[in-house]
């Protein structure tokens, strides 16, 4: 990143390594982890097992968790917004260095192998340029040798501000067909796309357009099955409302958003939707994350630390009447979707920063009083253009200005300051499916958040038998974002954990997305969890040998007759007279579609499997019986 200074500025370099650093996990001492044990700590965070890197960067979404060299290891696809999407790879539990998949400005991806020639294919929706440079899909092959290929852009799909990625196979051929979402301002509405490509013979061809939100920021999907006939359904969320597209099976879908809603289709800003089967009667519901896109002034203030946090978006903002312990103002975590305009001090405007490589600062100013000295005299209907810091005498300072993009800082040694600007309580919701509708059932379950949520994965991380939810807060800029874990209590509601251990470490982020994953293939599900404007973290799950269950691990693979792709293939399992259900591909992850084809199932104090089932989407089956528990089958 090159800066340009024009004055004597101290300007710190990258904030220092957050907690992952270069140990790996096999390097944590023991009694680190009995600790963590006797505290009763759910999750542990790693070092150095994924080489996760120290900047605090922009993301678009959670973690992409797929099996993408074919080797039965998980490995692990990450975007930083604006720069590049990464992969590691899982090298038997410890990842590689990061090998870049495409850079610039990428969004939702989607992994699967749609064309059945037994290499993976990858497909990454590329945005448009705020509307004026609309793009579509790249995609690429990777093979099991880890050799990866670019096939080029999808030249006759429509042109857009790409969001979401989701393979269906939707009139039950076997192949995999796209579903694509995209966005535009209400003067381009071309732009806007919401349509199903058919797999023909590997090519993605005759669009149809699915049920479209009336809130064009409705971008984000879920694929499911939500009236359990075998037949993957379509959900679109993310603004002030959502639509249901039931398949029909045979290519077609058909709108049921009021039928199976109902008034919960008015359900806003629903952020991710996560499909989790919480009570085990067979049927799918779903956990519904709620929060807006990120378009709204915000301040917050930590008194303790004497942070001051603030995130503005496409306005004149003002932050006055800051008074500063010590005699230098510091501010870190300076980030800037787009670096528009310069930072400018004082009276003069002078310029300490004219020249950016990339979408963010990332880093850290020390200024003193005199360089910033005064507010500079603003002519009538000037914008302020950019961020200016004024020293205005007696410790008082003020930052402002106007940006075309998001802008978010930290202040330190904060003493006095603005009024605080924080989101609205907005609970997550908990929807059981009964027979194919939606019924609220949040509060009678114990989903007592108010807070905003933007991301959950389910998993069941004691091995009992039940899904547990790992969710992701939006958080207080000011403080660390804490994520949280609830327990199913047996599929009769969920308790919070009192110390689920998924503390990043970074200020003035905000809680991005969190996805399972069995690393090292230990038999316990681990979680890889991140920020916005902050770091990616792999947290190890700490349940003693004492305390967790069973477990089994179903390996989908394609179909052995016609070779029907995992994604969207069904497995239920049968042990000591309970049952489970899982769909191959499910996450919480509204843009990316991840090939999570190793099915983690616990199973308590039972030692045995009677019945496992695998259907795929194209009907076929296939059956076994009596498995020991704590193996790997391979479907």
């Amino acid at each position: 990143m090159k800066i340009n200074i024009k004055l004597k500025v101290s300007v710190v370099g990258i904030l220092g390594a957050l907690a992952m650093g270069c140990a790996s996990v096999s390097e944590m001492s023991d009694l680190a982890v009995d600790a963590a044990r006797s505290n009763n700590t759910l999750f542990s965070n790693t070092q150095g097992v994924i080489p996760f890197d120290s900047k605090f960067r922009r993301k678009w979404g959670a973690a992409v968790v797929s099996d993408i060299d074919q080797d039965g290891w998980e490995d692990v696809l990450v975007t930083h917004h604006g720069a590049h999407a990464l992969i590691f790879w899982n090298n038997q539990g410890q990842f590689s260095e990061p090998v870049v998949l495409i850079k610039g400005d990428t969004h939702g991806l989607g992994v699967s192998d749609y064309n059945g020639d037994g290499k993976m294919n990858i497909v990454v929706a590329q945005g448009g340029g705020n509307g004026g440079n609309p793009r579509r899909p790249a995609y690429f092959s990777v093979s099991k040798d880890r050799k990866i290929k670019r096939l080029g852009t999808f030249e006759h799909f429509r042109p857009g501000r790409g969001r979401s990625i989701k393979f269906v196979d939707a009139n039950q051929d076997a192949a995999l067909d796209l579903f694509v979402t995209g966005y535009a301002p209400k003067n381009v509405k071309s732009l806007t796309t919401n349509q199903l490509y058919k797999n023909v013979n590997g090519e993605f061809v005759d669009p149809t357009t699915l049920a479209i939100p009336h809130d064009a920021l409705s971008v984000k999907a879920l694929t499911t099955d939500v009236n359990n006939d075998g037949i993957t359904d379509v959900i679109v969320h993310g603004g002030k409302d959502l639509t249901l597209s039931i398949g029909n099976g045979d290519g077609t879908f058909k709108d049921a958003t009021a039928d199976v809603f109902g008034e919960l289709a008015n359900i806003k800003f629903v952020n991710s939707i996560t499909e989790i089967d919480y009570d085990n009667d067979g049927d799918f519901d779903l956990f519904l994350n709620r929060s807006p896109y990120q378009f709204e002034e915000e301040a917050y203030y930590d008194p303790e630390k004497k942070n001051f946090a603030f995130f503005v978006f496409n306005d004149p903002f003002m932050f006055d009447n800051l008074t500063i312990e010590g005699e230098n103002l510091v501010i870190e975590n300076i980030q800037e979707t787009w670096a528009t305009y310069d930072i400018q001090l004082g009276q003069n405007r002078k310029v300490i920063e004219a020249q950016r490589s990339e979408h963010y600062t990332d880093g850290k100013l020390v200024i003193t009083p005199e360089e910033a000295q005064g507010w500079p005299s603003i002519k009538k209907g000037e914008k302020l253009k950019g961020m200016h810091i004024g020293y205005l005498g007696e410790g008082k300072w003020r930052v402002g200005g106007y940006v075309k993009s998001r802008l978010s800082a930290v202040i330190k040694n904060v003493t006095s300051h603005p009024k605080e600007l924080k989101r609205k309580p907005m609970a997550p919701r908990l929807l059981e499916n009964q027979n194919g509708k939606f019924v609220d059932v949040s509060k009678s379950m114990g989903i007592n958040i108010t807070e905003q949520t933007t991301n959950a994965a389910a998993g069941d991380f004691n091995n009992d038998g039940y899904v547990d939810l790992a969710i992701t807060p939006y958080g207080n800029m000011a403080y660390p974002v804490k994520h949280m874990v609830f327990m199913n209590q047996a599929g009769k509601g969920f308790k919070q954990h009192t110390d689920a251990g998924l503390d990043s470490q970074e200020i003035g982020a905000t809680g991005v997305g969190i996805t399972t994953i069995d690393y090292d293939q230990d038999g316990r599900l681990d979680l890889i969890y991140g920020n916005e404007r902050g770091g990616w973290y792999l947290a190890k799950n700490q349940v003693s040998e004492d305390k967790v269950g069973q477990y089994i691990v179903i390996n989908v693979a394609a179909s052995p007759d016609k070779n029907a792709q995992p994604i969207g293939a069904r497995v239920d399992i049968s042990a000591c007279g309970k049952k489970q259900s899982q769909l191959v591909g499910a996450s919480g992850e509204g843009f990316h579609h991840m090939l999570k084809s190793r099915l983690h199932f616990g199973l308590g104090k039972c030692d045995k499997v009677d019945n496992v089932d695998v259907i795929w989407t194209n009907g076929e089956t296939k059956h076994r019986t009596n498995i020991a528990a704590g193996k790997t089958i391979s479907f």
